[in-house]
């Protein structure tokens, strides 16, 4: 899955463009002579709006961090771990960025970092990282010798690969109705008077968002859930055996709506693998499973796309 990029505004332009040429461009105040960071049109001390752009070496402390084992989005799930990290630049300023070419047992709050630009593939943009200033802190060791050791053992066999791409069969969930809405509602607090108060919406009850994959619940003999309890393939979805990687883990997801669902509409889903992908961790190899379900209504127009990360570790 495509990674999301920072979009530029008019006032932070001149910031990504100096990452683009290398350079860390930041604000200066002409009237408090304060340095200024994130991009404004005013000054945050005296409200002076004489802010100039100046380049600095972007060398700074970090002031403090966190290890993000879990990804925040699903697309950056590839990344895990994370080394978010707070830096304070040497002119005064903070900046929220990334620790790269460190381990974590090599991280130190207080310690000097510096600057790397990181160009992102297909795109022009180029992201500010920091890494530690001194070199013995850094972390390359390994890393030829690694790679080749998760390319003989890799769980990306050709009949793993080959699902990527394939759709499942369509699988139709059942009408949506007021009393299974307004179970739903009250199952999850969800008292707005639009979903469960006949009265208050004059136009009929509307269907919460969140229920849209409410309608494929059905029941399912026990002889068919895994040991965690759910199915251990959904309805409609196709999942290569990963033999040697037993757990599952749900990495993320995200939901985007074309329309509104309404009472009485008969939804299908129909399921895609969009790629399955390799990545090693603290804990050992990694497939990650980028899944896609695609809804439709019974006049065959589209709800919903949903897509998500599944991690077999």
């Amino acid at each position: 899955m495509k990674k999301p990029i920072p979009l530029e505004t008019p006032t932070s332009r001149p910031f990504w463009n100096g990452l683009a040429e290398g350079k860390v461009m930041i604000q200066r105040c002409d009237d408090c002579e304060s340095w200024i960071f994130y991009p404004r049109s005013r000054c945050p001390q005296c409200l002076g709006d004489q802010l100039q752009w100046k380049q600095i070496a972007g060398n700074g402390t970090l002031y403090t961090y966190t290890v993000s084992r879990r990804p925040t989005y699903p697309s950056f799930a590839e990344e895990v771990p994370q080394r978010l990290a707070v830096i304070r630049f040497d002119e005064g300023p903070h900046i929220t960025s990334t620790l790269v070419n460190v381990a974590d047992d090599a991280i130190e709050i207080g310690m000097a970092v510096e600057p790397v630009f990181e160009e992102q593939p297909n795109s022009k943009a180029v992201l500010l990282r920091y890494q530690p200033a001194d070199e013995s802190r850094r972390s390359t060791v390994g890393k030829e010798t690694d790679q080749a050791d998760e390319i003989a053992d890799s769980h990306l066999t050709e009949e793993v690969l080959s699902y990527i791409g394939k759709v499942g069969e369509p699988v139709v969930g059942y009408p949506i109705s007021e009393h299974e809405v307004r179970r739903f509602c009250y199952a999850v607090d969800q008292l707005n008077p639009a979903y469960v108060d006949p009265d208050y919406a004059e136009e009929g009850l509307q269907v919460p968002p969140a229920f849209l994959s409410i309608p494929f619940d059905t029941d399912v003999p026990l002889s068919e859930l895994s040991d965690d309890g759910i199915p251990a393939v959904p309805k409609g979805a196709m999942m290569p055996a990963l033999p040697k990687l037993k757990r599952r883990l749900w990495g993320g997801g995200e939901v985007e709506f074309f329309q509104k669902m309404h009472m009485g509409d008969v939804l299908t889903k129909q399921y895609r693998v969009l790629d399955i992908y390799e990545r090693s961790g603290g804990s050992g190899s990694m497939v990650f499973m980028i899944m896609e379900w695609t809804y439709t209504n019974q006049h065959g127009e589209k709800v919903a796309v949903e897509v998500n990360t599944i991690i077999a570790r």
